[in-house]
């Protein structure tokens, strides 16, 4: 990753911090993310995530239920491909996932999850290592399978597939494929 953007992941922490000190209610959880593509472009991704946890849940009956939350990311992504005219994009993105997980209380502080989600990224550039974007607004789905521990499931490690592309706006849409694991801390 360029020093740049050490620098941009770094003041986010901090920001991100910063506003739940402050009292800011909307932000519940912060997540980084570090992936690696499916494809042949060799791309990484390393993503600095915010959440926010919806009230309402569904399916309350027993041990599991259906929550969700909204996570808005910043993505920094290269391509080892430097014979391409463009090897590093940011993308910005804003998904509703939707969760299903078992009770933390009923599990001794260890709470399984299965989680599934689509949503808008803008992305910087249209070209990534040897992949065209063709339009900079991309939809991002997500599958990933989890588990949230501590005293009161406040921490998290998951495994997410990720899939890019413009939904067929415009051609090419080649799209892009990522593995990523993802850590997280809730603040409640």
């Amino acid at each position: 990753m360029r020093r740049n953007t050490h620098w941009l992941f770094f003041l986010a922490i901090i920001g991100c911090s910063g506003a739940h000190a402050a009292g800011n209610n909307w932000i519940d959880a912060m997540s980084f993310s570090y992936g690696e593509d499916l494809d042949d472009n060799d791309t990484t991704l390393y993503r600095f995530g915010l959440q926010n946890k919806w009230q309402r849940t569904w399916l309350n009956g027993g041990a599991w239920y259906v929550g969700g939350y909204w996570d808005a990311e910043l993505s920094y992504m290269e391509s080892d491909h430097k014979n391409s005219k463009n090897d590093e994009l940011f993308a910005l993105g804003l998904t509703p996932v939707f969760r299903f997980q078992r009770d933390t209380s009923l599990s001794s502080g260890v709470s399984p999850y299965a989680e599934l989600g689509i949503g808008p990224h803008l992305i910087s550039e249209t070209r990534l290592g040897n992949q065209q974007y063709s339009t900079a607004l991309q939809f991002g789905s997500v599958l990933g399978f989890g588990l949230g521990f501590g005293d009161k499931g406040q921490y998290e490690i998951s495994y997410r597939l990720q899939h890019l592309s413009n939904g067929d706006i415009k051609t090419p849409n080649q799209g892009m494929n990522l593995h990523l694991l993802r850590l997280g801390y809730s603040f409640d």
